[in-house]
C-alpha cells in the first residue's frame, strides 16, 4: 500500500515542474530543510522549529492556542453530550476526524508551551522532537481530513437539517486548524506527510467495511430502513456495494490527493520562519542529521 501510495505521489508531481515537491518525496517526512531553497549554490534554509511551533510573542500565541484548544474540545463535548448513542460516536469519519483535530490542538498547545520553557531546539530529536513530530504528523492529518469530510458530507450525506456542532464538525472546523497550523505555526506540509493522510483515510474505509459485514448494526436509523445496517447511506456495501466501492476508490486515489496536494501548497503561502542561510557543507551536515533522526 505504502509503495503504491507514494508511487502514486511521485506519478502526480513528475510531470510539473515543482522540484520540491519531488525533493520532499525522496527526503525525511519531517525534513527541516527547506527544499525550494536546497539547490541554492551558497547553502541552504533550515526551519526554525522554536520560532515555528512556539512563535512570538508567546503569551499571545499561547493564549490564542488556549482558545482554540478550549473550544475543539467544547464542541466534542457537545457533540457526545447530544448524541442519541454516545457508545456509536467513535463510528462515524466526521467523529474521528475530530478527535485527531482535538489531539492536534492539545499537541500544538503542549509544542509551544514545551518550546518557550526550553527556548531552542537544533533538531528533532528526544522527547521534545517526539512532541514536535506529533503536532506536526497530526496537523497533516487533520486538515486534509476536515476538508474531505465537509465535501462528503455536503455532497453526500446534507439533508437539509443543520446544528451549530454539525457545522463546526462539517466545515467550521477547518478555519480553526488554517488559524492555528498556517497563520499562527506556519506549519509547512511535506509530500511525504500524504501517506499519514492516505492511512487515516483507508483506515476508517476498512472499518466501514467491517461494520457493514459483522452485523453490529446502526442504532441511529430506524429499523426497515434499506440502508439500516450502513453507518453511511452512501457507502452501502451490503445492498449497494459498487456505488460503495466507487466513493470509496475515489476518495483515496481522487479526492484526498487533490486536497492534500491543495493543502500543501497553502502552507506555503506565508513565508516560513526559517534559520538563517548556512553554508553548504553545513547544510550536507544539518540534511544528514535529520535524516538520521527519522525512520521514513
Amino acid at each position: 500500500f505504502y509503495i503504491l501510495a507514494l508511487n502514486l505521489l511521485r506519478t502526480m508531481v513528475s510531470c510539473g515542474c515543482c522540484s520540491s515537491m519531488r525533493h520532499e518525496l525522496y527526503s525525511p517526512m519531517f525534513d527541516t530543510v527547506e527544499p525550494s531553497s536546497v539547490k541554492i549554490k551558497t547553502g541552504s534554509q533550515v526551519l526554525d522549529i522554536v520560532a515555528t511551533f512556539s512563535p512570538r510573542p508567546r503569551w499571545f500565541y499561547i493564549l490564542a492556542k488556549m482558545f482554540l484548544a478550549a473550544w475543539a474540545i467544547a464542541i466534542m463535548h457537545s457533540s457526545i453530550a447530544t448524541y442519541e448513542n454516545p457508545s456509536f460516536w467513535l463510528a462515524y469519519l466526521t467523529n474521528q476526524g475530530w478527535v485527531f483535530t482535538v489531539a492536534y490542538f492539545f499537541c500544538s498547545l503542549l509544542s509551544a508551551l514545551y518550546l518557550a520553557k526550553r527556548g531552542t531546539m537544533d533538531n528533532l530529536q528526544g522527547c521534545g522532537g517526539l512532541l514536535v513530530k506529533s503536532t506536526w504528523a497530526l496537523f497533516a492529518i487533520a486538515l486534509p481530513a476536515e476538508i474531505v469530510i465537509a465535501i462528503l458530507f455536503w455532497v453526500l450525506e446534507f439533508k437539509g437539517n443543520l446544528t451549530y456542532v454539525s457545522v463546526m464538525t462539517h466545515g467550521g472546523g477547518i478555519f480553526l486548524l488554517v488559524f492555528d497550523g498556517f497563520i499562527f505555526s506556519r506549519i509547512p506540509l511535506r509530500m511525504k506527510q500524504f501517506l499519514l493522510f492516505e492511512t487515516f483515510s483507508s483506515f476508517y474505509i476498512l472499518w466501514n467495511i467491517i461494520h457493514a459485514f459483522s452485523g453490529i448494526g446502526n442504532p441511529n436509523t430506524e429499523e426497515g430502513v434499506d440502508d439500516d445496517d450502513a453507518i453511511y447511506g452512501s457507502m452501502n456495501w451490503n445492498d449497494d456495494p459498487g456505488s460503495a466501492g466507487i466513493v470509496a476508490v475515489s476518495t483515496l486515489v481522487v479526492l484526498n490527493p487533490i486536497v492534500f496536494l491543495v493543502c500543501r501548497c497553502a502552507s506555503r503561502i506565508l513565508p516560513k520562519r526559517l534559520l538563517n542561510i548556512i553554508s553548504s557543507d553545513e547544510v550536507d551536515d544539518t540534511y544528514d542529521n535529520v535524516e538520521s533522526m527519522e525512520t521514513v
